[in-house]
């Protein structure tokens, strides 16, 4: 085996490469701001959303009920239309009595008697057997011959006696025309006559319903063949071959269908339809989609010019308010970390007095002046240094706790005298501020300590009691009484002890007094203003 190492192939990995260290971000407040913001702005638009597809559904109902309202209005003038057309054929055969290719004189008064019952623009046409106009019995509005018509060979070999024709045309204008068609002579086929009506007829129709722009309305033969449309249509078309809704059309009374693009003119429509099934026609009522609609589309284009500066400004706010947030988030941790570095150095410099104190107290010691005066000295130092080492291993700076500190500085004045002397304490949990601590702390080692040397004498036992009270919210009280010798007011002092708790008083604002307790003994007595702690 080789030695040598493989080198790593171009653009793989290097297995001595530090791995990327991955620092998960933090969610802020700002981001908070920007989902809070982004999510509204999303259910607003939902909301709009489910709103515009309701108001589409309503208004597509809407326009299905106009349809058909338009379909059922046309059923019922076409029924009156196409049935008088009918029946005015009817009446016309009923009164004439005429041989093939035979109109004499009388029954051609009689029919321009009868033509003059029929509706306003009707013109009738009498053919022969053959489908040859009748001389004096011609229209100009009808051919010469209507051999070739599909009406004319239903009511001659279709087995019908009168019928509805699709769609034909005036021959001098070729304006669209409704045409009806009935067999004439019973059994025996004696000629036919043919009605026709002007197809804008249906522009009445029209006008009484105030149709929407590209609406229509139509009637059409059972089998698809249009017979009249408005707007009109330059021929007749079957409806059959082109929807795929006819057959259900046919097949039912009344209702309405999306009828996609129409053949006719490719406009998309809401189609509502009536069957008179009487006449073998159905009326048609039809709604143009885009024009039923427009006015929501309008609505919508309106609200959405409206939504989208509103939804620009509330992100973009959430944005400016995030950035803000941002930038207070950072200064506030610039603070804290500025504050926890200050920590730091206070605990260090009270850490280093603490340290500097008991130097001072060792390098006393090396001194050659009296023993009291270095035990003396040595408590006083030994009072200060412990307020500093309470300090620094609190978390408050501004205040002192000084139940805890007082009850160190008894126990170690205690462990240095006679244990016959018992030291009772009785000390609420008040707080002074940082720089009456000290001054504290000396009293009651100054005055602890001249019980234990002087109220004593002659290894007597005795009491000593430190209490510690509230006096109110803003003032507490030290009481240190013991039940020795007394206090002698007149006797002249030896040391500095009283200078000092004086001058102790007056640094920290108090008022002190040392006098005889009730039951003998000395009692002293310091009323000092308290820190004053924020509430929670």
């Amino acid at each position: 085996m080789s030695s040598m190492q493989e080198p790593i192939a171009a653009g793989g990995p290097s297995l001595n490469m530090p791995r990327a260290k991955v620092v998960k971000r933090r969610w802020e407040a700002a981001d908070t701001v920007i989902a809070l913001a982004g999510g509204l702005i999303i259910v607003i638009f939902a909301i709009f959303g489910f709103l515009c597809w309701q108001g589409y559904a309503s208004t597509i109902q809407n326009a299905k009920v106009r349809a058909q309202t338009s379909a059922n209005i046309v059923a019922t003038q076409a029924g009156w239309l196409l049935g008088g057309g009918l029946t005015s054929l009817r009446l016309i055969e009923a009164k004439l009595a005429f041989e093939p290719a035979v109109l004499d004189p009388v029954e051609k008064a009689d029919l321009d008697t009868a033509l003059k019952a029929l509706p306003t623009g009707a013109s009738l046409a009498l053919y022969d057997p053959s489908g040859t106009v009748l001389p004096n019995g011609g229209s100009p509005v009808l051919p010469a011959s209507i051999t070739d018509k599909s009406y004319f060979a239903e009511v001659t070999s279709g087995g019908l006696t009168e019928t509805i024709g699709p769609q034909d045309a005036d021959v001098t204008t070729g304006a669209p025309l409704i045409v009806m068609a009935r067999r004439l002579g019973g059994d025996t086929l004696a000629g036919v006559a043919v009605l026709a009506i002007p197809a804008v007829a249906l522009d009445t129709f029209w006008d009484a319903q105030a149709m929407l722009p590209e609406s229509t309305i139509s009637i059409i033969r059972d089998d698809g063949y249009l017979i009249a449309r408005s707007p009109a249509l330059p021929e007749t078309m079957n409806v059959a071959e082109t929807s795929p809704f006819w057959q259900d059309v046919v097949e039912h009374d009344s209702g309405t269908y999306d009828s996609g693009r129409s053949p006719a003119d490719g406009i998309s429509r809401i189609v509502g339809f009536t069957h008179l099934r009487d006449l073998h026609v159905v009326a048609i009522g039809s709604v143009s989609k885009d024009a039923v609609v427009a006015g929501l589309w309008t609505a919508i284009i309106t609200v959405l010019w409206l939504m989208g500066p509103i939804a620009i400004a509330l992100f973009g706010g959430s944005l400016l308010t995030a950035r803000l947030l941002r930038q207070s988030a950072q200064t506030q941790r610039t603070l804290s970390a500025a504050v926890a570095h200050n920590e730091v150095l206070f605990r260090e410099i009270h850490h280093r007095v603490k340290n500097n104190l008991q130097s001072v107290a060792s390098l006393l010691q090396m001194q050659p002046i009296p023993r009291e005066i270095k035990a003396n000295m040595g408590q006083r130092i030994a009072a200060m240094s412990a307020v500093h080492e309470h300090i620094y291993r609190s978390n408050d700076f501004e205040t002192v706790r000084v139940r805890d500190y007082l009850q160190t500085l008894i126990a170690s004045m205690r462990a240095g005298h006679d244990p016959r002397i018992e030291v009772v304490e009785h000390l609420d949990d008040l707080a002074v501020e940082r720089d009456g601590a000290t001054p504290l702390g000396l009293i009651v080692n100054e005055v602890v300590s001249n019980a234990f040397k002087h109220a004593f004498p002659e290894g007597r036992d005795g009491t000593i009691a430190v209490t510690l009270e509230r006096v109110d919210d803003t003032i507490g009280r030290l009481i240190i009484e013991d039940n020795g010798v007394g206090y002698d007011p007149e006797a002249p002092a030896k040391g500095i002890g009283q200078r000092l708790i004086k001058a102790l008083t007056q640094q920290i604002a108090g008022e002190s007094k040392i006098e005889t307790a009730p039951g003998g003994g000395s009692r002293f007595t310091l009323e000092f203003p308290l820190a004053q702690v924020p509430m929670g």
